[in-house]
């Protein structure tokens, strides 16, 4: 027995009459009663007893009535479901975020959240290496990382630019634009997983640029713990100005450079030549929409110069 026969069944029980079942299925009664027929003699007993014009339910037909309801309601549900994963209206969004790139999401997910209600998301923090694993894997859909990555693996989209700031404690008295110069000697704090990433790298160089080496006294994966620690006078760190959003930055003052070079470049990624995803395509747009708006603006305003 199928569901094609399974749906004639139900039919039938509802219509009461085969010639009115027939009508309905949009087929002849002949083989609609074949095919009650055959899923008797399968089954080995009678589902529906004659009487009158109208037909009745055997013990047996109850049974396949009821079950075979709920199995066909089921199988319409699942159907619909994954009709709406396909065109992106439901399922899980997995995104990737670089602890500093954290700051990208709330507003896309939120959006998202306007468009797709029945969406649910995933959201891992991790750095470059563990978030370009990820997504060879399959764990995530998409990555937000804060330095382009040059992998012929993947394909990206780059952000807007970010100025990164100096953070340091609120009782200190530096001056506001800083010279990198006068960082010299002072307490760094580094919240990078390990020296090889891209962004570390970036800033030690800038130092280096300068003539010096940062005086490195802590190295934390946590810059949650990093802003802590700042707060209490231990040290300054760099970063992102928009990593900072997401804090309470009681007791930490945000200071402009004068002469660093610095720039958040971030950039979402997703593994090349492999399917993304409905969902994650729509939230690659708002990237693209938001990449676009700003390069019109820019266009605009050169124009105006």
């Amino acid at each position: 027995m199928d569901l094609r026969q399974l749906n004639y069944f139900i039919t039938i029980v509802e219509e009461k009459q085969i010639t009115k079942a027939a009508k309905k299925l949009h087929m002849a009664q002949p083989p609609l009663s074949n095919q009650l027929k055959v899923m008797e003699e399968e089954l080995n007993c009678k589902l529906l007893d004659r009487n009158g014009r109208t037909l009745e339910l055997t013990e047996p037909g109850k049974i396949l009535y009821e079950k075979g309801k709920t199995l066909l309601a089921n199988f319409e549900d699942t159907i619909s479901e994954i009709k709406e994963v396909g065109e992106g209206l439901r399922g899980v969004l997995s995104i990737g975020a670089d602890q500093t790139c954290l700051s990208y999401l709330p507003e896309k997910i939120k959006l998202m959240r306007e468009r797709y209600p029945n969406l649910n998301f995933k959201i891992i923090e991790g750095d470059t290496f563990f978030l370009t694993n990820s997504l060879l894997n399959k764990e995530i859909d998409l990555a937000i990382l804060q330095q382009p990555i040059e992998d012929e693996n993947f394909s990206s989209i780059g952000l807007a630019l970010k100025e990164f700031v100096l953070a340091t404690p609120a009782q200190w008295h530096l001056p506001n634009p800083i010279q990198m110069e006068d960082l010299k000697d002072l307490p760094f704090l580094s919240f990078y997983r390990h020296r090889s990433c891209s962004t570390f790298r970036i800033i030690i160089d800038e130092f280096k640029n300068h003539g010096f080496e940062p005086n490195i006294i802590c190295e934390c994966i946590d810059i949650a713990m990093v802003i802590s620690l700042i707060s209490e006078g231990l040290g300054i760190t760099i970063l992102p100005k928009t990593s900072l959003d997401k804090f309470l930055i009681k007791g930490i003052n945000i200071i402009k450079f004068a002469n660093c070079n610095i720039q958040s470049k971030a950039n979402i990624v997703w593994p090349k030549d492999r399917y993304l995803a409905k969902h994650a395509m729509n939230f690659l747009q708002l990237f693209k929409e938001e990449t676009n708006m700003l390069a019109r603006e820019t266009i605009r305003l050169s124009q105006n110069v």
